[in-house]
């Protein structure tokens, strides 16, 4: 079996999205040591790849709308993949033709959150892209039941979408020890974008009044990919925190470091009110770390019992978790062991079974109807 990916997402630093997309092929391996994959990209790569998976950086010197519109169906007609992955919602080259081509819409949020399009225009081309990419694809792939409900709920599609749910990408290091009852310098920890969507002001708010008010004596860590301040009272809340010593930013850091900040921090605080899966909650799960989130569209689909689940709009709520977490070390201990329970669910060999499969089901068909018509 012949693989083409798309690695355009493979272009930025190790977002999510390039991490789910790896993990997902490096499973694939386990499964079918024969499988062979080219990563096409128009720029350089910044995530390193799995030794199997080949690189092909191609026509890099013309603009991206000609690389993915006449460079990208060229090489696929020339090398006639068994399939062609996109794997960051969409961006489907037209003219592929005689291979199967798959695409993973991780989400329509953007349908989800409100005021989120600045015009009807910009939503209806947003709806004509997604029904484009549906149409031109022969199976749609997406990463949670939530994510799959809403992409029926919104768009015509000709078969259901397959859910393949990401595994966690951190890695279990038994030398970072989860922190005692008694250590000193102890520090909740945020691990995401800065984005509006994430409830990022409602935390700071909230985190900076317990501060002032002496009932939270613990630090809040903040890790982004990028230091985007989304809005002004965001910014102002942060240059607050960091200037009473209740916050600390660290910008990006790597899988190592994040495994040792998830392994020795009090709890994970995860307040988004929108996701089409939540990669930090599992990955606080896995390694042990209590999680402290919502019941928003995709959160309980993945942390079932094993979180502290608030209102993000209820301050005292919220106020009620982050002392309960930092007081009562038993609690924690508890969350900590029924999250990894419940991370065992999202296993990467299970997921990459399940892709598979569906696509070597499809082409099957696939040759079957060739012989047949």
């Amino acid at each position: 079996m012949q693989a083409l990916l798309d690695a355009t997402v493979l272009q930025q630093p190790a977002t999510g999205v390039a991490k789910v997309t790896l993990g997902l092929y490096e499973s694939c391996f386990d499964l079918l040591p024969s499988m062979e994959v080219t990563a096409f990209h128009r720029r350089p790569l910044n995530c390193a790849l799995a030794p199997q998976i080949r690189s092909v950086q191609y026509a890099s010197h013309i603009p991206n709308y000609f690389w993915r519109s006449v460079a990208l169906p060229m090489y696929i007609l020339r090398h006639r993949p068994t399939f062609v992955h996109f794997p960051w919602n969409g961006h489907v080259a037209n003219h592929i033709s005689d291979t199967t081509t798959v695409t993973t819409i991780l989400d329509v949020l953007p349908l989800i959150i409100p005021a989120y399009f600045k015009s009807r225009k910009d939503e209806r081309e947003y709806r004509k892209r997604i029904q484009t990419d549906i149409d031109r694809s022969h199976l749609i792939m997406t990463i949670s039941e939530y994510s799959k409900k809403e992409i029926i709920r919104n768009f015509a599609v000709k078969t259901e979408p397959l859910v393949v749910y990401p595994g966690s990408t951190i890695k279990v290091n038994s030398q970072w020890s989860k922190r005692n009852e008694n250590e000193g310098d102890a520090y909740f920890l945020y691990v995401g974008g800065y984005d509006r969507r994430k409830g990022l002001e409602a935390l700071l708010e909230v985190f900076i009044k317990l501060h002032r008010n002496g009932q939270l004596h613990s630090r809040l860590v903040l890790t982004a990919e990028r230091k985007g301040y989304f809005s002004t009272e965001f910014r102002r809340l942060v240059t607050e925190g960091l200037r009473l010593g209740a916050v600390r930013e660290t910008g990006y850091v790597s899988d190592i470091d994040l495994s040792r900040l998830y392994s020795r921090a009090i709890a994970l605080v995860y307040p988004s009110k929108f996701e089409g899966f939540g990669l930090p909650p599992l990955e606080a799960m896995t390694l042990g770390c209590p999680v402290i989130t919502t019941k928003c569209t995709s959160i309980p689909e993945i942390c079932g019992d094993a979180a502290y689940y608030v209102d993000p709009d209820d301050e005292t709520d919220f106020a009620d978790a982050l002392i309960a977490l930092q007081n009562d070390f038993e609690l924690g201990r508890v969350l900590g062991e029924k999250g990894k329970k419940r991370s065992a669910r999202f296993s990467w060999h299970k997921s990459a079974r399940i892709f598979l499969d569906a696509i070597m089901k499809f082409v099957a068909n696939e040759e079957v109807n060739k012989a047949v018509f």
